[in-house]
């Protein structure tokens, strides 16, 4: 192969030349330099091709597109990665020919490089050396520092040294050599040094690569040393101090610097002596670094003798602008250096080194600044250099401690971050002066008032903790006192987000140290439970108690001996708490030795209150966690108990109910456990209890510490003490506590700041204390709170101007209300916890109290104080209704009670409704305690009615949207209390009607809630209903039945034709409500009549008929509810008497103005059931009925409504069918709602409705359908002139039978007549496209709903609704009603298919449907069964395909062509076929395009009739191919195209044989047709004809196979040949193209090119092209084609196995470098790059064919430049 190198001849075919997959031009391009040195004759080529195709490509790199910048790279990677070495040399050539290339140019070729060399494939050697000189060129080109290049030049020689030891020493020779050139080149000019880039190469590729670098570094080094004193520019010196920084490095870890000791010595004098003073600072950032690496190389007498000088140079280095980190770098490598050889040498420089460093801590490190914690990271790292010598960490303590008592706070945080990082690293080194430090953090402790200063003690005090340094309280008080929160935050001391880290900080440092320290727990446990009874400590005691319960459950006991017991005595904490300003101590405190521990009681105290506050339910968990671990303490005996109740509390701590209860179950037991132990501990406990409210004030003291609201804990406080006073049995003890809880309560803050609301909030607790405490000590709470209510009740004199009553005393009055409401609350309270006998026998001997409810409930209209009067009231009530049976006496006053209470208003705007729910449940409990005493008897009618007022009234104000977030909260305010309202209200029915069960009493209830039931608002309806339901039940229950009651219930029709509406409701509770009601006033009206109980009747079916009626009536289907509708006519027909009909009837006609639309519909509904039932026995009333329900039917505004009143007004004008067909027909149009129902109602008979029909077919058989011209246009199209109207009386018939169409009645009369009326309605449908509305006839004649000043100028009113209908639109849907009501859904789905077919300006949109509609008939009428229906159809059809209207004969033929691939047979073929040719020469285009597409299908009939019409068909599609017309609707030359597509799919190929190569021949022009439809139909038949060419083969061998082995050929054989060579030259033409047109985007073009291009390549002689078209082309590959790795693949195939075509491929090809498609034109180029890559031999158009592929990297698109890059990659590269 390399003996090829010189010329263009050559053996072998294209197997041999691409068995290495390189074409004969890529091996005579690769061979070219060493034929060029051995010969002296002139270059082959080839060669001289490759430099210019580079050299254009190299020209595009330059493009706008950066897609086709890319595919520009690509190609020169893949010809550097085929042809390394000549392209290298081009590249060369073409960058020393284009000296004044741009930078971005250059980069992108260096990026070429970069990829090539960068790969895992090496380059030849000599490759690299021309590759490695371009590098180095364009590396040193400039001397300045050009990022762009001089990057990824470095790059390619770092790339390629590291590749492979080979390549390093070839690219260190390269750089040494340069250097010395460079060198050489420099002395001439006046400097000596080596390019700079040069030194940043080698240093990088030392750091790559250092084992192949560490040999030349001594050589590199001792070149450079004599210049580097000479070096003045500051970019020079920064990379050789990178390039030898890097070489020490690489020496230190190849450990070969032995040697080269002198050289870093001699540089190191340099770098630092001289260079380091460069004012540039990155300059002196690298010189440091490399310092930092180069000290430790220096020799060891060198460091020894020069440390003690050189650190303070190092330090000098701090105050210029230099890095300090690289300083401290260099510094800390010095350090390291010298302590390891021998650290006594810095004994005289450490103190001042000591205070450098000092100076040099950060003391507010930058933790999201990464540079800054470094350097403040390497500062501490010196000290733990230093700290490790003994002496050396002694002057750092010394030092740390004399800056901890200076007065500036930056020194002393920088002392404390020095400690702390000392104390975490070594700590052994500094342990002789821990115990002065921690003297001296005791004073910071106290002093400190700069939050970060304070973090940073914190930080120090963790480290001392956890070393075990910390035994003193001060550090546990500075944790502690640091978790509260500061009241305000003091801006000069910190930032809020800083105080708020700093109290976090503190919070889990100190649950830290008692959870993990265990040195500290005994000085926790006491410090801690000191400060959980200071209120100062309130507001983290849920930390607290967190904290202590970790430690006592570690260890139950504090590890001290009891002194002295329990003294009462104050003694002030030893904790530190007088600097901060705690006044208050405990009063209980246990002296354990010198320590004072707060007694178990103080803490058991302490933490009920705690547990109070429910809001905190963290901190109420923590302290149950801590009591259940503190038992002990307060008494061992205490576990079982404990652990019992305390896992019931935790689990209900998110319920507030259950947890209050189960809280005040946990204080009762442990009280009564722990004082059956100790008769004394209730009062002690009490007394403790009491003598903590201070840690509670309701006026929270000033203070430098946040404290939170403690109403909630000084609540449970006092109720904790009520609970342990029922244990109390002395008086004075008794008296003390009530009126420490009653002075607490008038002690809250109220004025005019504070809601009453919440004020009542506020004195809850307390109200709840006393409740407690009645349970035992009643009497003496009855008569404080009697003292209080005659003091709130007297108004008092405080002087004269009081007298005058224009003076208000608002202090006394707030005092007085405030004891008012706390009289009103307590006693409430009491009247629930107390006994009820005693607390009624109370009330009944002094009515003190009742009197001042009663006084305070008139006089006030505060809603609080109202409320909390009514709640009380309520309490007594119960208590009375408890004790009926003991105590029968009434309660006194109250009628008086019961009318102020109802006195008040509920109204707009509804502020009082809170109280209804209350008002009404009063008025039920008063009626129910009753009494023989008939003046103090309440009314429970007036009472109910005043409640339905105010309850109703509020439900109105209810809405379903809302316009505004206020009316959505108000509306929730509304329905929450109403909801509460509705059960109370039911209630009090239920007491009224069981106090007299009567008719009267029901007739009274029910004429109240008759207007609430038939209200609008549907929330309104649905509670009346309820009510009405309710009312009903318990009249029932209670009902009287005897000779006192009447025998008959004349109140059924009235209250069933009232309520029958409802039954009917839009809402669904109200329908099911009021069935309920229906089937109870059945049920009473059959016990007054019968005197039996229906609900026991075994024979009474129609309440199992109602039950199921109130199954179903929640439905939303509007018809699954009128029928229930029915059902409830009938049963109501059953169910009343015969004199209650009238009465019923004439009550639902008056429903017909319900409000409600469904109530409306649903009464006309039972109506009707209802005269069909039951009107014989009500003839003698038709002609009130009837004039009824027509006034009925003109007031009512609901169209189905009226729907229900016509049909049982219609039933009576059955007889008379005729007169009224007429009138409505000359009625003008469109139809109103009532004529519309009309002719639904008519379709009801079907007699008369078979004689519509027939009338209606005989008039528009020949009647025009358009009105005024004749119709002898061409097209549906619009006339400029004016638009076409549609004849009057056709329109009008259309206009009934879209009324009468959809009736189902009619289905048997439209079936008897299917044929005619199918063809009436198919070809009318034609004819009404693009028709107007017919002008009216006659004038309009006047509706009741117009009046005279609705007439125009003309006289006449203009009828505008009918100029608004569109005929196609009427007749569509007429036709769909037609097709939907014969349940032909599959053709009547077709008509509804295409929304756009009634506003059609042409056929196009009707004649799409023709097809289905055809498959839609053949399916119904069984076509291929021959059925006389469709015969019968076919017959009527055929009559209007010679029709004068062009809209008719569309439609005939336009469905016969459709017919035609249904494969109809015999006289059925025959027919349709004999229309489809006489309509051949129709003068409409759009017909004779309907007769082309039918004839197309005749190749899809039967064997026997496909033959028989073959070749009529064939004529006419062979003329279509050549009609002119192509324009109109349908494409003629295209069916025609897509025919014999179909024809040759369909018959025998000896049939169609004979013209094979001439539609080939005719069809070529076409494959590069404009139109997308054209150029596929085009594709496809060349594809079919190839098939057909196939399996007439096929067919030959295999009767070759059965004949005579011995016989010569026939002629039909010998024919065929000749025929398939024509044909091959066709498929060797289209072949290219084809493959070409697949990479277009059009989906329709890329699946016919696929098809298509598998049938061609069967009939090639390449089997393996056969797979690959098979296999990737075939339908069964789902994926989307992969065509740019498609396309290498099968022209490589094609190449191999076809390699004698492959210039008649290329020619092919060319052609389509100039088509219209940029797709085209790039797949064309790609194409003609692979082929030319297997040419054998070489032609004088390669070089034509290179160029022309060339001229494409100038194309507009870029998708083409792109694709003529990466051709010409293939054209000279590796495919």
């Amino acid at each position: 192969m390399d003996e090829r190198g010189g010329g263009g001849g050559g053996s072998g075919g294209g197997g041999s030349t691409t068995g290495n997959n390189k074409s004969a031009a890529g091996n005579n391009a690769a061979t070219g330099s060493a034929t060029a040195s051995s010969s002296s004759t002139a270059p082959v080529d080839k060669p001289s091709i490759l430099e210019g195709v580079l050299h254009n490509i190299f020209d595009g790199l330059t493009d706008k597109e950066e897609q086709v910048r890319l595919a520009m790279q690509q190609a020169i990677v893949k010809i550097l990665e085929t042809h390394p070495e000549r392209a290298a040399e081009v590249l060369s050539e073409h960058r020393s020919q284009q000296p004044k290339m741009s930078d971005q140019t250059v980069a992108m070729l260096l990026d070429c490089i970069r990829r090539v060399v960068g790969a895992e494939t090496a380059l030849p050697p000599a490759a690299n050396q021309k590759l490695i000189a371009l590098a180095l060129q364009e590396l040193t080109r400039s001397p300045e520092h050009v990022p762009l290049i001089q990057n990824p030049a470095q790059r390619i020689l770092v790339a390629i040294g590291r590749s492979s030891p080979e390549s390093c020493e070839q690219v260190m020779e390269a750089l040494q050599e340069k250097m010395r050139t460079s060198s050489s080149s420099s002395t001439s000019s006046g400097s000596e040094v080596a390019h700079f880039m040069l030194m940043q190469c080698l240093g990088l590729l030392a750091t790559e690569h250092p084992a192949g670098v560490v040999p030349h570094i001594k050589a590199i080094l001792a070149r450079s040393q004599p210049h580097l004193g000479g070096i003045r520019q500051d970019h020079v010196k920064q990379a050789h101090a990178y390039a030898i920084g890097r070489f020490s490095e690489a020496l230190l870890e190849e450990k070969g610097h032995d040697g080269c000791a002198t050289e870093i010595s001699v540089a190191y004098d340099v770098l630092f002596n001289q260079w380091l003073h460069s004012r540039e600072p990155k300059v002196c950032v690298e010189i440091l670094q490399a310092l930092s690496s180069m000290y430790a190389l220096l020799p060891q007498d060198r460091i020894q003798d020069q440390a003690a000088r050189l650190v303070p140079q190092i330090l000098a280095l701090y105050r210029r602008s230099v890095d300090r980190n690289a300083v401290t770098q260099f510094l800390c490598s010095v350090l390291k250096t010298n302590l390891s050889l021998n650290p006594s040498v810095l004994d005289g420089i450490v103190d001042a080194l000591i205070a450098h460093l000092f100076d040099l801590v950060c003391v507010y490190p930058d933790y999201e600044k990464p540079q800054t914690v470094k350097g403040h990271y390497e500062v501490l790292r010196c000290f733990h250099l230093l700290a490790g010598h003994q002496p050396y960490s002694t002057r750092i303590m010394d030092t740390l401690l004399i800056h901890l008592r200076n007065n500036s706070e930056r020194e002393r945080m920088k002392s404390l971050l020095i400690l702390t990082h000392l104390l975490n690293s070594c700590a052994g080194h500094i342990l002789n002066r821990i115990p002065a430090s921690i003297e001296c953090l005791k004073q910071l402790i106290l002093s400190e008032r700069g939050i970060k200063m304070k973090l940073t003690l914190l930080k120090t005090i963790v480290a001392l903790a956890q070393k075990s340094h910390v035994r003193d309280k001060e550090f546990v008080w500075f944790v502690v006192r640091h978790s509260c929160r500061y009241a305000k935050c003091n801006q000069e001391h910190g930032s809020a987000e800083e105080h708020a880290n700093l109290v976090l900080s503190c919070e889990n440092t100190l649950y830290m140290l008692a959870s993990t320290v265990g040195t500290l727990d005994e000085l926790l446990k006491r410090e801690l439970l000191n400060y959980l009874i200071l209120l100062d400590y309130t507001d983290i005691c849920g930390n607290l108690a967190k904290c202590l319960a970790s430690l006592f459950a570690k260890s139950p006991h504090i590890e001290y001996d009891v002194v002295g017991g329990e003294d009462a005595e104050l003694t002030a904490p030893a904790d530190g708490e007088a600097a901060a300003g705690e006044d208050r101590t405990d009063r209980s405190v246990i002296k354990r030795g010198k320590v004072m521990v707060p007694g178990a009681e103080t803490i058991y105290a302490r933490c009920l209150a705690l547990l109070g506050n429910r809001q905190c339910i963290k901190r109420c968990s923590n302290v149950l966690s801590f009591l259940r671990y503190y038992h002990p303490q307060v008494n061992p005996a205490l576990e079982e108990l404990w652990e019992r109740r305390i896992p019931d509390l935790l689990l209900q701590i998110n319920r507030e109910t259950a947890y209050r209860q189960l809280l005040h179950d946990f204080v009762l037991e442990t009280n009564e456990f722990l004082g059956s132990l100790d008769e004394n501990f209730a009062q002690r406990l009490t007394s403790k209890l009491a003598d903590q409210m201070y840690l509670y004030p309701m006026q929270l003291p000033h203070s430098e510490w946040h404290l939170p609201d403690l109403s909630a804990e000084r609540g449970m406080l006092l109720q904790a003490m009520a609970l342990t006073l029922l244990q109390v049995t002395d008086v004075a003890c008794i008296h003390t506590k009530i009126d420490l809880i009653v002075t607490t309560a008038r002690q809250e803050r109220l004025d005019k700041h504070v809601r009453h609301a919440d004020y009542e909030q506020k004195i809850e607790p307390c109200a709840r204390a006393l409740g407690y405490i009645s349970r035992q000590h009643l009497g003496h709470l009855v008569k404080k709170l009697t003292e209080l209510a005659q003091l709130g009740g007297r108004k008092h004199s405080t002087g004269f101007f009081s007298n005058l009553h224009f003076i208000k005393d608002t202090h006394k009055e707030l005092e007085n209300y405030k004891s008012n409401l706390l009289v009103v609350k307590a006693f409430g309270r009491i009247m629930e916890e107390a006994d009820p006998l005693q607390s009624i026998q109370h009330l009944d001997e002094d009515d003190t109290l009742l009197g001042f409810l009663i006084q305070q409930l008139a006089g006030h209209k505060d809603q609080t104080l109202m409320s909390a009067i009514l709640q009380t009231l309520l309490s007594i009530c119960n208590q009375l209704i408890a004790t009926k049976e003991q105590l029968p006496a009434p309660l006194r006053h109250r009628k008086q009670i019961m009318e102020t209470v109802f006195n008040i208003p509920i109204e707009a705007p509804f502020h009082d409704l809170p109280l209804l729910p209350t008002i009404l449940k009063l008025g039920t409990d008063f009626i129910r305690i009753g009494g023989p005493d008939t003046e103090e008897c309440v009314d429970g009618a007036v009472i109910f009615e005043i409640a339905c007022r105010n309850f109703f009234g509020c439900a109105q104000q209810l809405k379903m949207k809302f316009d505004s977030q206020e009316e959505d909260e108000r509306n929730s305010f509304l329905a929450k209390h109403l909801n509460e309202s509705l059960p109370q209200l039911n209630a009090l029915v239920r007491a009224i009607v069981e106090l007299d069960a009567s008719p009267a009493t029901l007739d009274l209830i029910i004429g109240i809630l008759e207007g609430w039931t038939r209200d609008r608002n549907s929330e309104v309806r649905i509670c009346a209903s309820h009510v009405f339901n309710n009312t009903l039940e318990v009249y029932i229950k209670a009902m009287k039945i005897g000779c006192e009651a009447p025998s008959k219930f004349n109140q059924t029709g009235q209250m069933l034709g009232k309520i029958v509406p409802r039954c009917i409701d839009s809402n669904g509770t109200v329908r099911q409500v009021s069935v309920e009601i229906l089937q109870k006033t059945l049920e009473i009206a059959c016990i007054y009549e019968t005197l039996t109980i229906a609900s026991i009747d075994s024979t009474a079916d129609w309440l199992k008929e109602i039950e199921a009626i109130k199954e179903h009536i929640i439905t939303d289907e509007p018809k699954q509810i009128y029928n229930l509708a029915g059902d409830i006519a009938k049963i109501i027909a059953l169910r009343i008497s015969s004199f209650q009909y009238l009465q019923f009837c004439k009550t639902l006609l008056q429903s017909l103005r319900d409000p409600e639309q469904s109530s409306t519909i649903g009464a006309s509904v039972v109506l009707k059931f209802f005269i069909q039932q039951k009107g014989s026995e009500l003839f003698h009333a038709i002609p009130d009925l009837v004039k009824d329900s027509l006034v009925a039917l003109q007031v009512c505004e609901v169209p189905r409504a009226k729907s229900g009143v016509l049909k049982a007004l219609v039933a009576l004008t059955k007889h008379h069918p005729k007169l009224v067909c007429a009138e409505m027909l000359a009625q003008p149009l469109p139809y109103d709602a009532n004529l519309v129902e009309y002719w639904h109602l008519v379709c009801n008979d079907p007699e008369l409705t078979g004689l519509t029909l027939d009338n209606f077919l005989q008039l528009l058989s020949g009647a025009a359908l358009q009105d005024g011209l004749p119709d002898s246009f061409t097209s549906p199209s619009p006339s400029p002139e004016r638009q076409r109207l549609a004849s009057a009386q056709p329109f009008a018939i259309f206009c009934a039978l879209h009324e009468m169409l959809p009736c189902k009645d009619i289905k048997g009369q439209l079936e008897s007549r299917f044929a005619d009326m199918f063809c009436m309605l198919l070809t009318s449908l034609s004819s009404y496209t693009n028709l107007a509305a017919p002008n009216p006839v006659h004038p309009a004649s006047l509706t009741p709903s117009q009046t005279q000043s609705g007439k125009t100028k003309f006289g006449f009113v203009p009828n505008k609704e009918l100029i608004k209908l569109n005929p196609c639109q009427i007749a569509l849907e007429t036709f769909q009603a037609f097709l939907t009501n014969l349940e032909m859904e599959q053709i009547a789905s077709v008509l509804s298919v295409n929304g756009q077919l009634a506003s059609s300006a042409d056929w196009h949109n009707y004649i799409e449907l023709l097809t289905p509609m055809a498959i839609g008939l053949g399916q119904q009428l069984q076509l291929h069964a021959g059925s006389g229906q469709m015969r019968q159809l076919v017959h009527s059809l055929s009559k209007y395909v010679a029709s004068p209207h062009d809209g008719q004969r569309v439609a005939a033929v336009g469905l016969f062509s459709r017919l035609v691939p249904l494969k109809p047979t015999g006289e059925l073929a025959a027919s349709v076929l004999l229309h489809l040719g006489a309509a051949l020469s129709d003068p409409n285009a759009v017909v004779r395009g309907l007769s082309i597409q039918g004839m197309g299908y005749v190749g899809q009939l039967s064997e026997k009739e496909a033959k028989r019409y073959a070749e009529t068909a064939i004529g006419a599609l062979l003329k279509g191919v050549d009609d002119p017309v192509g324009d109109c609707l349908i494409n003629i030359p295209l069916e025609s195209m897509r025919g014999l597509s179909g024809i040759l799919r369909a018959l025998p190929s000896q049939r169609v044989e004979s013209f094979h190569v001439s539609l080939a021949i005719r069809i070529r022009p076409f494959l590069g047709s404009y139109s997308l439809e054209m150029r596929e139909a085009a594709i496809q038949l060349f594809g079919d004809i190839c098939e057909g060419k196939r399996q007439q083969q096929q067919q030959q061998q295999q009767h070759g196979d059965d004949g005579d082995d011995g016989g010569s050929s026939s002629p039909t054989s010998a024919s065929s040949s000749s025929s398939m060579e024509a044909l091959r030259e066709q498929l060797v033409a289209n072949l290219f193209p084809l493959l070409l047109h697949l990479s277009e985007s059009e989906a329709a073009i890329v699946a016919a090119c696929r098809g298509t291009l598998q049938r061609v390549c069967r009939l090639l002689p390449a089997p393996k092209v056969v797979e690959m078209a098979q296999l990737q082309l075939g339908e069964e590959r789902g994926h989307q084609l992969n065509y740019s790795s498609f396309v290498l693949e099968f022209v490589k195939l094609i190449a191999m196995e076809l390699t004698e075509h492959i210039q008649d491929f290329i020619d092919s090809c060319l052609p389509q470098l100039r088509s219209q498609w940029p797709e085209v034109r790039g797949s064309a180029a790609i194409v003609i790059g692979i082929l030319h890559n297997f040419l054998s031999e070489r032609n004088v158009q390669t070089e034509t064919v290179a160029s022309k592929i060339a001229v494409l990297l100038k194309d507009e698109q870029a998708l083409v430049r792109m694709r003529a890059a990466t051709a010409l990659g293939y054209f000279f590269g590796d495919i």
